[in-house]
């Protein structure tokens, strides 16, 4: 039993492991989310961008240096 003259030992306690900052994580988190999500959208955007300023009166849906790009079948690049 302790008397009230002695003091009691302090035992050195670790720092809990499963400790989170549940703020920094969240932050973090939508932060990162974000700047994904724009990036996705970047991509997009530039790739549906690429071939409609090379030649933006064609009629058909891509442009001739998209076909270019497309294997053809027929001797002679006739494509279709």
């Amino acid at each position: 039993m302790v008397t009230p003259t002695q003091a009691p030992t302090k035992v050195p306690q670790e720092p809990d492991p499963f400790y989170y900052d549940y703020d920094t994580v969240q932050t973090v988190g939508m932060t990162l989310a974000t700047i994904l999500f724009l990036l996705g959208i970047i991509i997009i955007v530039s790739k549906k961008m690429k071939c409609r300023k090379a030649d933006s009166r064609s009629e058909s849906p891509t442009c001739k240096s998209c076909k270019s790009e497309l294997p053809s079948s027929a001797p002679g690049g006739g494509g279709v």
